[in-house]
């Protein structure tokens, strides 16, 4: 896999989300952010994580992971941040950041087909699969209202292509395994270290993982990493 990544981004990650400050303590989280005290501000949130919004948790956690030059949890938590719907142009431009410190070859930067076609099914919010459910069910009533679709073939064929993003969002979508190494882990032909090695995921890496057997996931994208891994020291979700 090559890295094709030419994206424009800023020399620093951009700064932290607001939050409802829950802790007693006498620095709050943003005080020790600008202190640069980045330990004690990722403390401070793991620490309060559920009294947190999820999506800005990941966000903020992954902004100081990054500061703290810690790019694979920083990859993790940025990653699960968009997951959680909390996507704007600071978590994208970040995560880009981070990407790009980072330089590995996995499933966002993969030149192969069905890697580029999953990736880009998987960077698409469940919610925008619900959009797009909606507006096609405006047009077919528009459709039938106007007599444009009147064959029962024709009806049946616009109804599957309606019912197609939701239920591919809801059915496979939502049951993909995702995982960031934090570190370099090594991938097996079989699930466990009796078999041969096959090969390395490098830190800070994105995978698809598929079949799960006794602490050991198989690896499905990217393809140039089929094989088995260890669930330490992997970051799923």
């Amino acid at each position: 896999m090559k890295n094709t990544n030419t994206t424009t981004v800023k020399k620093s990650p951009q700064g932290i989300a607001p939050i409802k400050e829950v802790s007693t303590s006498t620095n709050s989280f943003e005080e020790l952010y600008l202190k640069k005290d980045y330990k004690g501000a990722a403390n401070y949130l793991l620490q309060n994580k559920q009294q947190l919004n999820s999506g800005i948790f990941h966000y903020n956690l992954g902004t100081v992971y990054s500061k703290m030059g810690d790019y694979p949890a920083a990859r993790f938590h940025l990653e699960k941040a968009i997951k959680e719907g909390y996507i704007n142009s600071s978590t994208l431009n970040n995560l880009t950041y981070v990407k790009t410190q980072l330089q590995v070859d996995d499933l966002s930067t993969s030149t192969m087909i069905p890697d580029q076609i999953m990736n880009s099914t998987l960077s698409i919010p469940s919610s925008a699969y619900l959009s797009i459910t909606l507006i096609l069910v405006l047009l077919g009533t528009v459709l039938l209202k106007t007599k444009k679709l009147v064959k029962k073939s024709s009806i049946a064929l616009f109804v599957a292509l309606v019912a197609f993003p939701f239920l591919f969002s809801q059915f496979y979508l939502n049951k993909v395994n995702y995982a960031v190494a934090f570190k370099d882990v090594i991938v097996y032909e079989g699930p466990s270290k009796i078999f041969s090695e096959k090969g390395k995921v490098k830190a800070g890496s994105k995978i698809i993982l598929g079949d799960f057997k006794e602490g050991w996931f198989y690896i499905k994208f990217p393809i140039s990493l089929a094989g088995w891994i260890n669930k330490d020291q992997l970051g799923l979700y």
